[in-house]
């Protein structure tokens, strides 16, 4: 079997697992917000919000059904089978339902960060974060509507790393706790550690995948794996 052969297995089985990673993933805050859909406070997992919770059941519900279908939603759309061929309309409409998401998950959590625990701090965090949310669902709809697909394609990486707050928030939390930090302190900075870290992840992934770049590494693998003269 030719090296490049070898090499383009292993990137690809590279890409499954990564694939199925993250979609097992973003079931994690799916599976811990459950609770909520009950709209009964006494199964809210976030115990110190219970009151607000109550008062502003309708923005809560629509925040939270929003944000477990865009983040469930989200890995299917990076799937590369998906985006042609007869599946092409599969993804149509999966980047549809996903971009409603994003518009009423967006207004909802910005409705709702007003309310967030941890006082100013963690308010302003979750409220810049549903305004890039809408900001870049925006700039991923607008690209797409002029046939952009490349600047869309990038533009969907950052969006769906601001979806992913809402792991980042479940694996935060808790992680918090054995070090001994008053809650209130932790969760000010939580609110923007949730997001801020996928930003910064996100850039390094579009750069990394642009077509230049990409072209770029693809030439480099060829000339490690080009024989040397000696081998002849």
């Amino acid at each position: 079997m030719k090296p490049q052969t070898i090499q383009s297995r292993v990137v690809s089985l590279g890409k499954a697992i990564g694939w199925t990673f993250l979609l097992l993933l973003a079931m994690l805050p799916v599976l811990v917000s459950l609770g909520y859909l009950t709209m009964d406070p006494d199964n809210f997992p976030f115990t110190q919000q219970k009151a607000v919770y109550t008062v502003h059941m309708t923005m809560l519900i629509t925040h939270v059904i929003t944000a477990m279908l865009a983040i469930l939603i989200g890995p299917f759309q990076f799937l590369p089978g998906l985006r042609k061929g007869r599946l092409l309309k599969v993804h149509r409409w999966l980047g549809r339902t996903y971009m409603l998401s994003i518009l009423f998950g967006g207004l909802s959590g910005l409705y709702m960060a007003q309310f967030a625990y941890g006082g100013i701090v963690s308010r302003v965090g979750f409220a810049a974060l549903a305004i890039l949310w809408l900001y870049s669902g925006y700039r991923a709809y607008r690209h797409i509507r002029n046939k952009e697909i490349e600047q869309h394609r990038e533009w969907m990486i950052r969006n769906y790393a601001l979806t992913l707050a809402g792991l980042m928030l479940r694996v935060w939390v808790p992680l918090s706790m054995p070090l001994g930090i008053d809650f209130t302190l932790a969760y000010m900075f939580i609110g923007w550690l949730c997001w801020v870290p996928n930003l910064f992840v996100a850039e390094w992934i579009v750069r990394r995948t642009r077509p230049a770049q990409r072209h770029a590494t693809v030439l480099a693998r060829r000339e490690t794996y080009q024989p040397a003269q000696a081998d002849f």
